[in-house]
């Protein structure tokens, strides 16, 4: 309930484009700013069009904390797998909901990245499913209960830190488009970047 009453604190806080540092205001996109007790703040550039993010990335001394961020936009908004690879998980639990996981492969370290959508209305995948970039696979939605009712994409980047032990990453940090800069899926762009990048996880109007 606390995930979902902060959501609503964020909500309220940019509903007059009273936006802080650290975010930047588009046509129809907004990126909420980062809690100010979070010390890796990034400036955030939306494109237009981007469904907004109603909270930021926040990991706490102990580890825990909001550790990816969430996307708004109506129950059945279509969810794309946000690069290519391989779906290890596709279930439904009571706290998150629906949920999918995907692992990208191994990076130039040897070690693992994945990336796990949440509080899905539906699941068009699963788990031993390959995916492209952009692909659909689920839906947007509202289930599990840490969703608090309220309709959002939960979106988080795992990397392995050391073999079969993953710790969330800032989505920030791997865009496709570079650090800070919310890249959207384009069809005739879609191969994949140098290194390992991620595109928005739904689609931009």
């Amino acid at each position: 309930m606390r995930h979902g009453i902060r959501m609503l604190s964020a909500i309220a806080a940019v509903s007059g484009l009273l936006l802080s540092a650290g975010c930047v205001q588009h046509e129809s996109g907004w990126a909420s700013s980062y809690l100010p007790k979070h010390e890796d703040k990034l400036v955030v550039a939306m494109p237009q069009g981007a469904p907004s993010i109603s909270q930021q990335f926040y990991r706490d001394p102990a580890g825990s904390g909001h550790l990816g961020i969430d996307v708004i936009n109506g129950i059945g908004t279509p969810v794309l797998a946000a690069a290519g690879g391989q779906v290890t998980d596709s279930y439904f639990e009571p706290a998150y909901g629906n949920r999918i996981t995907i692992d990208h492969g191994l990076s130039s370290n040897g070690l693992r990245t994945t990336t796990v959508y949440k509080h899905l209305n539906s699941r068009a995948v699963s788990s031993g499913d390959r995916v492209e970039r952009g692909q659909q696979i689920a839906t947007l939605g509202n289930t599990g209960a840490l969703a608090g009712g309220i309709p959002h994409l939960h979106f988080e980047v795992r990397r392995e830190v050391r073999p079969k032990v993953f710790r969330a990453i800032d989505p920030h940090k791997v865009w496709a488009g570079g650090v800070g800069q919310v890249s959207c899926f384009d069809p005739a762009t879609a191969d994949e970047p140098d290194g390992f990048g991620t595109t928005y996880p739904v689609p931009c109007r």
